[in-house]
């Protein structure tokens, strides 16, 4: 494992990399991969092309899609099963939508069932947010259509 420093505006981060066996399912594409440890901290996997281009993806997905043999379609992520962000195990990644991977991650904030003032629709809006806006829209657009009436 090697150790490098990157400067910052907060000063000099210090970035622990490990070069990893480039798997199957990348060789003829890639030269080398590293997996560095972002500050959040989740593990990113920097691929360097036999071009000499650099692109980084989450550790998670690149084992995903090595074991797998495939792609992740636009519009789908992989999310690690049990919350840990750090527990890379195969068995605890799935391929889930984009979509679905928001409402997962709301679990832990109450939210309310609202209807929009504009158009009538029903959506969720977080309850600690009511008293900052206490007539929410359920859009930006509805949003700007209501900014029009007077009041």
């Amino acid at each position: 494992m090697s150790r490098s420093a990157v400067q910052t505006r907060q000063g000099p981060l210090i970035i622990n990399k490990m070069k990893i066996e480039v798997s199957d399912y990348y060789k003829d594409k890639i030269k080398n991969a590293y997996v560095v440890v972002n500050k959040e901290p989740r593990r990113v996997c920097v691929m360097v092309y036999n071009d000499g281009t650099k692109h980084s993806m989450s550790y998670a997905k690149y084992l995903y899609t090595s074991h797998f043999c495939c792609d992740v379609p636009k519009g789908e992520e992989i999310d690690h099963i049990n919350g840990d962000k750090m527990d890379d195990r195969i068995e605890n990644l799935q391929k889930i939508s984009k979509a679905y991977n928001i409402k997962k991650d709301r679990k832990g904030q109450e939210m309310i069932e609202i209807k929009c003032p504009v158009c009538g629709q029903t959506f969720l809006f977080k309850k600690r947010n009511l008293s900052s806006h206490p007539n929410p829209c359920c859009s930006r657009r509805c949003g700007g259509i209501k900014s029009q009436w007077k009041k």
